[in-house]
């Protein structure tokens, strides 16, 4: 199940040869793995030199930017991570969608990511290290575009997708992310994507990964509780 860029135009049914199903559906893994990672969150446009570009284009920019990094300061988030890459987005979606690769969220919205950035602060760094944020606010019409949830917490400004910065295995992170949610409990309200198949690793070999203020449940790599791998992962 695809739900965000890089997909296929369509399914490999069509091809009539066992081994045109193969290869295709091959290809629609590869697809399917560059949905979750996303193709190139790290290429300058999407970089911090990139966005240095995109605030210098607009002076309005600017004053927006320091109105946003001054809110959460005096929210006491604004060290969490650089405030910058809370306007990034994702690269994939942003290239698909003809969009820019930075946008800064509607004030009406900052709030909502406060409670996210605490939760990263005091429960996700200290058991992944720094992490970067790849992906945070995402506007409707490109949750339109990329056929991305309608209740999504990206619409709302409440949720990022990161990755540590770490050298650690993908599986390691992934399984102390694990440990982490099950330690928190429901009180803790944190939303955690788990976007990793232990069977097929290569998936997200970036270890991208997902956390939200929206209410203590979680998820894997096809976006459902049923792909969650973190059973398997804590019982290591």
């Amino acid at each position: 199940m695809i739900k965000a860029g890089c997909e296929p135009a369509g399914r490999a049914g069509t091809n009539r040869t066992r081994l045109g199903r193969r290869i295709a559906g091959i290809a629609y893994a590869v697809l399917a793995a560059l949905a979750i990672t996303g193709c190139d969150f790290s290429s300058r446009a999407s970089s911090k030199p990139g966005f240095e570009d995109w605030l210098a284009q607009d002076p309005k920019r600017s004053l927006q930017f320091a109105a946003f990094e001054a809110h959460l300061l005096q929210a006491g988030v604004g060290q969490i991570v650089p405030s910058w890459q809370l306007v990034r987005m994702d690269a994939n979606y942003a290239a698909r969608c003809g969009a820019e690769y930075f946008a800064i969220p509607p004030a009406d919205l900052w709030d909502n990511i406060i409670p996210t950035l605490e939760m990263v602060r005091d429960h996700v760094v200290p058991v992944t290290g720094a992490v970067e944020v790849v992906s945070a606010w995402r506007p409707k019409q490109i949750n339109t575009c990329i056929g991305g949830a309608a209740r999504s917490q990206h619409l709302r400004f409440a949720a990022v997708d990161m990755v540590s910065l770490e050298n650690r295995p993908v599986r390691a992170i992934f399984a102390d992310l694990c440990a982490m949610h099950r330690a928190a409990g429901r009180r803790s309200a944190i939303g955690l994507g788990v976007y990793f198949d232990p069977d097929f690793p290569w998936r997200n070999a970036i270890g991208r990964f997902h956390i939200d203020s929206a209410g203590y449940r979680r998820w894997g790599y096809d976006y459902t509780r049923k792909s969650d791998p973190c059973p398997s992962l804590t019982n290591m």
